[in-house]
């Protein structure tokens, strides 16, 4: 039986880990599965980010995750990763795959040896473009689930496994996504409930703020905000910029807060709220992505989005999430199969929502509202 590591705090530090090297053997499948907590308030963490070489994943609402991966002699260690908090660094053992995950928040001041300003930083993250992100083509492997819920329901379910094309920015083509696992389920009428963006894929999300041409952070949209440092924090041992916006112009169209990591001047995670002007139904929009560094290139790794309205007074809520959880780099255009269109609504009714349904594919643990929907 697979034991319960608890991992004390003094272990969980940056390039900390917990055993010699295993003896584990090139290719070696993993499958390991555990819990993220708060060190100060023992409450779980959500979307923590799991990174092994370049696969990764995150953690569901309530901190838990599941992780299949393949052994490489060249890279030992699991990283937990979040921001404000210290890098955890499990080392992979066979024995090691339940664990129990503690991380401490770096609580320590920083001061800025060389003042500069947000106009500055969001320069620097222009010049730094071509050198921090992915231009060449890729092939992503990819987790997606959709929810539709009301303040005490799950109204309905749908995730899936996608291979998504993921051409460079340089190209003329559109990202391709293909459905390779689907399924979903209702669990009441929708007859009566508007769901104005459940459509089925991740065509809107998978192209983030670093790769759209009318992005709040392109150099000729920068005039267009107010940017104000909030302060620095901590990403993976190194300094990140906090950086909030706002609108100055009538040609922008959100506000929020970008994070900015001051080594390498790449965006490593944002929220904004696009804004609600001139419309009656949305009560909230948000949309939050995160990027992964491998290799010096920041990839994209997980975007979510959430819409909330009113109706029959009571508060309804539209959640997509996805998550890229393996990568590789193309030369050639695949040849994606069943390849869907913006219209498309692709995902089979299942019967059982089993753990085991998914295989050997990486997905994201159900959270305790929707396992209550399903009766588990």
């Amino acid at each position: 039986m697979k034991r319960l590591v608890l991992l004390s705090v003094m272990l969980l530090i940056a390039g900390g880990i917990l055993a010699n090297l295993p003896n584990l053997e090139e290719g070696t499948a993993l499958k390991v599965s555990g819990k993220v907590i708060d060190q100060a308030t023992s409450l779980p963490l959500a979307f923590a980010n799991i990174i092994y070489n370049h696969t990764g994943t995150t953690t569901n609402l309530e901190g838990e995750f599941v992780f299949q991966i393949n052994y490489h002699k060249a890279e030992n260690s699991l990283l937990i990763k979040f921001i404000g908090y210290e890098t955890a660094a499990i080392a992979l053992d066979t024995d090691n795959t339940n664990l129990f995950v503690t991380l401490t928040p770096k609580v320590e001041m920083l001061e800025e040896v060389v003042v500069v300003t947000a106009e500055q930083v969001l320069m620097d993250v222009n010049n730094y473009h071509q050198i921090n992100y992915e231009y060449s083509d890729q092939l992503l492997s990819s987790y997606y689930k959709e929810t539709l819920t009301t303040d005490k329901d799950c109204i309905y379910l749908a995730e899936g496994i996608f291979d998504i094309y993921y051409p460079t920015v340089y190209s003329k083509e559109k990202p391709t996504i293909h459905a390779r696992k689907t399924r979903k389920k209702t669990f009441a009428s929708l007859d009566t409930m508007f769901m104005p963006l459940i459509h089925g894929h991740a065509t809107d999300m998978i192209n983030g703020v670093t790769r759209r041409t009318d992005s709040f952070v392109k150099e000729e949209k920068l005039d267009h905000y107010t940017y104000t440092k909030e302060g620095l924090t901590w990403y993976d041992g190194r300094e990140v910029f906090q950086i909030h916006f706002e609108p100055k112009s009538k040609k922008a169209d959100c506000r929020g807060m970008i994070f900015i990591d001051s080594e390498s001047k790449a965006i490593i995670r944002t929220e904004y709220e696009p804004l609600l002007h001139g419309q009656n139904f949305w009560k909230k929009v948000k949309w939050v992505e995160e990027y992964k560094e491998v290799n010096s290139s920041w990839y994209i790794h997980r975007v979510s989005y959430l819409g909330e309205w009113d109706q029959h007074g009571q508060t309804v809520s539209f959640e997509a999430l996805l998550v890229v959880t393996d990568f590789e780099t193309i030369t050639t255009k695949p040849e994606l199969t069943e390849s869907l269109t913006k219209d498309d609504i692709f995902f089979h009714q299942a019967s059982s929502f089993s753990e085991n349904f998914w295989e050997d594919f990486n997905y994201i643990k159900l959270d305790v509202k929707e396992k209550k929907a399903l009766g588990f």
